[in-house]
């Protein structure tokens, strides 16, 4: 192998031409002058050996430091030795003793430093975590979105526990191997990240902010200083409530509000809209030339915003809003960091205040024309007739002798119900009567479903109430029946008290579920208990409530078709207050119109869950 060594160093060598004791010779003085072996690293100086040690003893008092609370005091020791071994620019294999030991203590000292939950850890979850487990529909019940939310846990159940990494559910599921790895189909994170955690939870998990409510990351970003808001003395010739508000909430709130809004710009309230956006100065109060927004409103050509120019802001509101601004931008309003749309009525709160403002008279009077303007409209070749009593507008194409009988009956059963359910200081059950449309057949009754409400009628719906929250419509439509009795429907008395019954649990214009209301107007319709049709009630709601598989469903409007709806109904109201009394039928309507859930306000009325009442309802067959 010699001369094979000889000619990979000598090109020219001719093994036949050098003696063997000389090739020999060569090949020993070429080993030991390094020709033949690597390059072996030099031994480290003694005095960077010296340096290195005193150093690692300069760590030695950190960890005292940090029991002390001294921790921007170690930190700046860990940061000079760290910047010390960078300028040695010692190999990272090395393997000399001294600074394997030092790295060794480096590491200890860094590992006991207190992790930051706001600095270090929030942006980690901010980043990796609030795609799923934000405040809109978080996976698995987990929200990760504040401090508070992060310790309430999730179905899983607690998300870590303090100062044990390795029994916290968040680290194995960091960890775990995919597809059981969060976040779930997103990278992995990575090691320093999950190093991050984990030390942050055996440190004991500890919130360094200062509100535990506050989103995840919130003090990371950079505040805004606060801003002055100057309130309005009676000098302004330019309302912001009135003159500037409406039309920004109408035109540039949809781009101007919530997490993301266009050019940094929020305008949700009065506050934020005199915060700087992204550009800088957007409202410089006195002073219209500085304040962007008017250039961006007023001045441009063509003008810039609202962006797409879809709805355009017309040139007296630009000018309002310069004026206003000139005027110094002062706020007429009560909260300035409420939201704007709460200081600019909706149509509907427009015409609520109208409605209010009008006399008993003039609420009549619009009341009588509703009718006939209804009417029209659902039957414009059908001649009308109208009786008046103390109550109710009973008005429709039946003889003037059989709407006066409708209008009897109504009256008796509104006496029987107020001298029952009392009604405050004597009012009247519905402001400015209610109208009771009667119609002679079942198809002109139809047209009240198909030109006012757009739906079609079941075959055995034969009557409906309607009563709007601002009492825009307070009305009942029905036809005439007939008087005989049936097993198969009510009479033209019982729909007529069925609806009347309905009209005033709901005379407020508060919503309740259907089977409340149908099963109410049963209960007060007048038939006898011998009446066939409620007799039949069982047997009818029979095949309806077979199919309930989660006895909470019962409550819940849409559970019953509207054929099913009147007589489950019925079985429903009759059983609650057989088993509760009609106080806390009351209490529930209650419940109802200020909760909205059906299953909490039974929850809150009967001191029960919806299921277990349900169940029982349905073991009984609701007797």
């Amino acid at each position: 192998m010699l001369h094979i060594l000889l000619a990979h160093i000598l090109p020219d060598f001719r093994y036949e031409d050098f003696p063997m004791r000389l090739i020999a010779s060569f090949c020993v003085s070429a080993l030991f002058l390094g020709v033949l072996s690597p390059s072996v690293p030099a031994a480290l100086p003694p005095e960077v050996k010296k340096e290195l040690s005193e150093l690692n003893r300069e760590l030695r008092p950190v960890t005292g430091m940090i029991r002390k609370k001294q921790v921007d005091e170690a930190k700046a020791i860990i940061q000079k030795v760290e910047d010390r071994i960078k300028e040695l620019k010692i190999a990272d294999d090395e393997r000399d003793r001294s600074v394997t030991a030092l790295k060794s203590a480096l590491q200890r000292a860094k590992g006991a430093i207190p992790v930051s939950f706001e600095k270090e850890v929030a942006p980690i979850v901010k980043a990796k975590c609030l795609r799923c487990h934000g405040a809109d529909q978080p996976r698995a019940n987990l929200r990760l979105d504040t401090y508070a939310n992060m310790g309430r846990g999730g179905r899983s159940g607690p998300l870590l526990l303090p100062r044990n990494p390795q029994r916290s559910l968040i680290m194995a599921r960091l960890t775990a191997d995919a597809p059981q790895r969060m976040p779930q189909g997103g990278m992995k994170l990575s090691d320093v990240e999950i190093s991050i955690i984990g030390r942050w939870i055996a440190g004991g998990a500890t919130f360094d902010g200062e509100d535990v409510t506050a989103p995840v990351g919130d003090s990371m970003v950079e505040k805004k200083p606060p801003v002055k808001v100057v309130m309005a003395d009676g000098s302004e010739t330019v309302s912001f409530k009135d003159d500037v508000a409406p039309w920004m909430v109408n035109i540039c709130l949809r781009c101007h509000s919530g997490a993301n809004p266009r050019g940094g710009y929020n305008i949700t309230s009065f506050e934020q809209l005199l915060t700087d956006g992204d550009t800088g100065s957007t409202i410089v109060p006195g002073e219209p030339d500085n304040s962007y927004i008017v250039d961006l409103v007023l001045r441009q050509d063509p003008i810039k915003m609202p962006a797409g120019n879809q709805v355009q802001i017309k040139r007296s509101q630009a000018q309002a809003l310069e004026k206003w601004i000139k005027e110094g931008a002062h706020f007429d309003g009560v909260d300035s960091k409420a939201t704007l749309r709460s200081l600019v009525p909706t149509e509907e709160e427009l015409a609520s205040a109208k409605l209010a403002a009008m006399s008993t008279k003039e609420f009549s009077d619009r009341r009588l024309e509703q009718a006939e303007t209804i009417w029209k409209r659902v039957a414009p070749r059908e001649e009308a007739k109208s009786v008046t009593s103390a109550n109710l507008y009973v008005y429709g194409n039946l003889p003037e002798s059989r709407l006066e009988e409708f209008s009897i009956w109504g009256e008796e059963l509104v006496a029987s119900m107020t001298s029952r359910y009392k009604l405050p200081g004597g009012a009247k059950p519905w402001r400015g009567r209610l109208i009771v449309f009667a119609a002679r057949d079942r198809f002109d009754y139809e047209e009240f479903n198909t030109v006012l409400l757009n739906r079609r009628t079941p075959r055995g719906v034969s009557g409906h109430s309607v009563v709007s929250p601002n009492f825009d419509n307070a009305y009942v439509a029905m036809f005439d029946v007939g008087n005989a009795d049936s097993a198969d429907a009510l009479n033209a008395r019982q729909l007529l008290n069925s609806l009347l019954a309905q009209s005033y649990l709901t005379r407020d214009g508060g919503a309740v579920p259907d089977w409340l209301r149908h099963g109410f107007g049963l209960l007060e319709c007048g038939a006898v208990a011998e009446s066939q049709y409620l007799k039949l009630a069982p047997q009818k709601a029979g095949a309806a409530l077979a199919t309930i598989d989660a006895p909470a469903t019962l409550f819940d409007d849409g559970t019953f078709s509207p054929e099913e709806v009147g007589p489950v109904g019925f079985l429903l109201t009759r059983y609650l207050i057989n088993n509760g009394g009609i106080g806390k039928l009351q209490q529930l309507v209650g419940e109802l119109r200020t909760n909205g859930n059906a299953g909490r306000a039974v929850q809150a009325t009967y001191s029960q869950s919806a299921a277990n009442i349900g169940q029982a309802f349905l073991r009984t067959g609701g007797q």
